[in-house]
C-alpha cells in the first residue's frame, strides 16, 4: 500500500512538471542558480531545465523609471544578457561607448538591430532581472526613497527572490541618514525577509551599534539569528563599544541566548570590565561564568577580568566566588594563584585559603595555592 502511494506521488509530481513548466521551473530554479562576484563584474547563472539565464554586469548600471530599458551605464561598465528558452537562444550586449550606449542584439545565433525586437525583449525581461538581481538597485532605492521614504524601499523586498538581492537594497537603503524610527523600521524588518543568518548579519554590521541601545530590541535580533557565529559577530563590537551601559544585567542576560561557551567568553572579553560596576561583575561571575560548561573558559575569562584594571581588593574578591563553579583542580589552583599575583592583599590572601582548602581535592595543588598565598 505504501508503495503504490509513493509510486502515485511520483506520477502526481511528473504530471505537474510536463502540464505546468512554471511550476516545474520554480522548483529547478531555486537549486541551479549562482552568483559569482570579483573586483570588476557580477555574473548570476540560472537553469532550470527550461530555461538557461546568464547575466552579467561591470559598473554602475542606470534603469530608467518605467524600469523598461536602460538608461546609462558608467564608462568602462557593460551590461551581458544570455538567455535561451526550449533552445531559442537571445543575447544582448550593451556598453558605454563614448558616452552612447552601444547594442549587440543576436537572437538564434544571427545578429540582428537592437530595434525593434532586442528593444521589446529587454523592456519584457527586465522587471524579473530587477527582482533576481541586483542590477539597477541604487537608482531604484533612490527613485522609491524619494517617493515614499524608508517604508516603500522595505514594501519593495517582498517582490525580491533572493535574501542575496534583499540584503543588498537594505544595505543601499542604510547609507540614507535614517533617522531612528527608521533604523528601527529597518532592523524589525530584517528577520521577516531574510532567512539565512548570514545575510541578516551582512545587514546588522552595517548598522552603527549606537542604534541597539535598546536591550528588547537587540535581544530580539540576537534571537533572530539561529548561528552563535553570528551572534558573537553581532553583539562583540556593540560590547566593546559600551552602548550598553547602564542596563546592568539586562543587557548582561543576552550573552546567555548563545549556546556555545567558546562564543560567549569570546564576546564577553571585549566588554570593559574596569569600567563596569562592582555588581554588575557580580552578576557576570556569579551567573554568566557560572553557566558555562568548559573550566577552560571559565579560567580564561576570569583571567580577562583581573587584566581589565580597576582590579580592587572589593573586585578580587569577586572573581574569587566564580572558582566554587569550577569542577577541575588545576583550573582552580591556576585562577587562584593568578589573582593571588595581582591582588596580594591579606583579605584577598586569606579568601584564597579558604576557597582552596573547601574547594580543592589534590594535595599537589593545594599546597601550590597555600605557598602563593602564605
Amino acid at each position: 500500500m505504501m508503495k503504490n502511494r509513493i509510486d502515485l506521488l511520483k506520477l502526481y509530481f511528473l504530471f505537474l512538471c510536463l502540464t505546468c513548466p512554471l511550476f516545474c521551473g520554480e522548483v529547478l530554479a531555486q537549486s541551479n542558480s549562482s552568483i559569482a562576484m570579483s573586483k570588476n563584474s557580477t555574473r548570476w547563472n540560472s537553469d532550470n531545465g527550461n530555461q538557461k539565464s546568464n547575466l552579467e554586469t561591470s559598473g554602475k548600471i542606470t534603469i530608467s523609471d518605467d524600469e523598461k530599458s536602460i538608461s546609462s551605464i558608467s564608462p568602462g561598465g557593460y551590461l551581458k544578457i544570455e538567455r535561451t528558452t526550449f533552445g531559442n537562444s537571445r543575447k544582448l550586449f550593451i556598453t558605454n561607448k563614448n558616452g552612447t550606449l552601444d547594442y549587440e542584439y543576436n537572437e538564434g545565433g544571427r545578429t540582428k538591430p537592437f530595434e525593434p525586437d532586442g528593444k521589446i525583449w529587454l523592456s519584457e525581461i527586465l522587471p524579473e532581472l530587477l527582482n533576481t538581481t541586483t542590477i539597477g538597485a541604487e537608482g531604484r532605492v533612490d527613485r522609491l526613497y524619494a517617493k515614499g521614504g524608508t517604508k516603500a524601499v522595505l514594501d519593495l523586498l517582498s517582490k525580491l527572490k533572493s535574501d542575496h538581492v534583499k540584503s543588498g537594497y537594505i544595505s543601499i537603503l542604510l547609507e540614507k541618514k535614517l533617522s531612528n524610527p527608521d533604523m528601527v523600521a529597518v532592523i524589525d524588518a530584517v528577520p521577516s525577509y531574510l532567512d539565512s543568518d548570514h545575510y541578516k548579519y551582512e545587514v546588522y554590521k552595517k548598522i552603527p551599534a549606537s542604534y541597539f541601545q535598546n536591550v528588547d530590541q537587540l535581544s530580539r535580533v540576537v534571537s533572530n539569528l539561529d548561528s552563535d557565529h553570528f551572534r558573537a559577530q553581532l553583539l562583540k563590537p556593540i560590547y566593546k563599544a559600551d552602548v550598553l551601559n547602564g542596563q546592568g544585567e539586562k543587557a548582561l542576560q543576552l550573552l546567555n541566548l548563545l549556546d556555545s561557551d567558546h562564543f560567549k567568553a569570546d564576546i564577553a572579553k571585549s566588554i570593559p570590565f574596569d569600567k563596569m560596576s562592582d555588581q554588575d561583575l557580580r552578576f557576570v561571575v556569579d551567573d554568566v561564568i557560572r553557566k558555562f560548561d568548559s573550566d577552560h573558559f571559565k579560567n580564561d575569562l576570569l583571567k580577562s577580568i583581573v587584566n581589565a584594571g580597576n582590579f580592587t581588593e572589593a573586585r578580587a574578591l569577586i572573581v574569587l566566588s566564580g572558582v566554587k563553579s569550577m569542577q577541575s583542580d588545576h583550573f582552580k589552583s591556576e585562577i587562584l594563584r593568578y589573582v593571588c599575583g595581582k591582588q596580594g592583599t591579606a583579605r584577598v590572601k586569606e579568601q584564597i585559603r579558604k576557597t582552596a582548602k573547601t574547594t580543592i581535592q589534590s594535595s599537589h595543588f593545594l599546597g601550590e595555592v597555600m605557598r602563593c598565598a602564605a
